[in-house]
């Protein structure tokens, strides 16, 4: 599998995440069944009947690590994620409220604030369910930073709320940074081949165990196909941590909610 394929599979939605390793693994699976039992080649396979079970178990070791790897990255993407989001919404939450708590002075200041919460909410976040770059549109960032660098805010705020504030813009430019780096995150490709390849050998595995007789072999390779279809969905529906069913944008929305009047 070609990494342009893996990530057309990603990209291509919850359904099609879903739907697409279970009919491509069953129909592997039925082309093995039909090879060692149907086709031409069933003379050489017949020959090669007693392989002993544990010749499976090695190679599934193999395919479990690989796939407890991949899923490992996976989860630590999302993590990462998460908590560039909270990050991001605990600076604009803090921005917020230093801002009303230092009255009109500041007011420009919660302004650029709801402003850039909005453009996040409603610009970026829609094309980050999509799993789009985001556009390097970062006006209501600059003017967030132009409002509490101000000189007019500087001279009339007392120094340590500036600083507060400074410090609040700081962490919310760095968890912006994060967040829209870990956008274009993709899991090491080498993780996802190991497990595709690992799997179908593991399929083979199963299959030359089994040469004896149709039913049996076609039962394992099912159970078998069914739990490494299984894997590779629930790895897949969580490999893109902005996508609809990863991180939520609540943390943000609350932080908002806060500088409410």
């Amino acid at each position: 599998m070609r990494y342009d394929m893996i990530d057309l599979w990603l990209d291509s939605g919850t359904a099609a995440i879903a739907l697409v390793p279970f009919a491509l693994l069953y129909l592997v699976a039925a082309g093995i069944v039909w090879l060692t039992h149907l086709s031409p080649a069933r003379p050489f396979f017949a020959s090669c009947i007693g392989i002993v079970g544990p010749f499976f178990a090695s190679v599934a070791v193999l395919f479990s690590l690989f796939a407890a790897f991949l899923a490992n990255d996976v989860r630590h993407q999302s993590d990462e994620a998460a908590q560039a989001v909270a990050h991001e919404a605990d600076g604009l939450r803090s921005i917020m409220r230093l801002s009303e708590a230092l009255g009109a002075p500041a007011a420009p200041v919660r302004a650029a604030a709801g402003a850039y919460a909005d453009a996040v909410l409603e610009q970026e976040w829609p094309a980050m369910r999509r799993g789009a770059i985001l556009s390097e549109d970062l006006r209501p960032l600059r003017n967030l930073t132009s409002a509490v660098l101000t000189h007019d805010l500087a001279a009339s705020a007392p120094a340590a709320a500036h600083q507060a504030l400074v410090d609040a813009l700081i962490e919310v430019r760095q968890a912006r940074l994060e967040r829209v780096t870990l956008i274009a995150s993709r899991s090491a490709p080498v993780n996802w081949l190991g497990v595709v390849i690992l799997g179908v050998l593991t399929q083979v595995a199963v299959a030359v165990v089994q040469l004896d007789k149709m039913r049996p072999q076609a039962l394992a390779l099912f159970v078998f196909t069914t739990a490494f279809a299984a894997t590779v969905v629930l790895i897949g529906l969580y490999a893109r941590p902005y996508a609809a069913n990863g991180v939520s944008d609540a943390p943000l929305r609350a932080a908002v909610a806060t500088g409410l009047p």
